[in-house]
């Protein structure tokens, strides 16, 4: 998800054939809902808005079981530790018990 226009990320996502659309919060008020817009920029700014970097899982039902977010771009957990974190948190999950058999 980014702060850029629709129009903006459906251009980037053909361009480079992504083969998939990229989510529009402009203004940022779904990673601010969400908690997890990047407090250092503030409004007025052309960064306000920008989320920090991290993952979410939701399920289908609109739970969410999983929401990370990193205060700093260069400071990311590796690819493995975040396999570990989705798999914990479906672990405690009674509904993904039922649906992934």
């Amino acid at each position: 998800m980014t702060y850029d226009a629709v129009r903006q990320n459906r251009e980037f996502s053909t361009e480079n054939e992504l083969g998939y659309p990229l989510l529009s919060d402009e203004g940022g008020t779904t990673v601010s809902r969400l908690g997890i817009r990047n407090e250092q920029h503030e409004e007025g700014s052309f960064a306000y808005g920008v989320a920090n970097p991290g993952i979410m899982v939701i399920q289908a039902d609109g739970k969410i079981v999983l929401k990370r977010a990193e205060e700093k771009y260069s400071e990311r957990p590796s690819f493995d530790e975040l396999v570990t974190a989705v798999k914990d948190a479906f672990s405690d999950n009674d509904h993904w018990e039922q649906t992934k058999e």
